[in-house]
């Protein structure tokens, strides 16, 4: 289940993508496949996202003696 942080998290991940997409390329994108790089770029952080959730690294306790 996809709770409103995360689609918040997405949907920035979609804008800023697209935005992206829109405005690095001199050769000049059109909005509608700009907006299809978005979708990708953010399905993909959203199944990684689901997949993977965190990861935790545990640091070994430090002895003294």
């Amino acid at each position: 289940m996809i709770n409103s942080q995360n689609l918040v998290k997405y949907m920035i991940m979609f804008v800023v993508v697209s935005t992206a997409a829109l405005l690095i390329p001199s050769c000049g994108v059109i909005r509608l496949h700009a907006g299809y790089i978005g979708l990708i770029a953010s399905s993909t952080f959203a199944l990684l996202d689901v997949c993977y959730p965190k990861i935790a690294l545990e640091k070994p306790t430090e002895t003294y003696g």
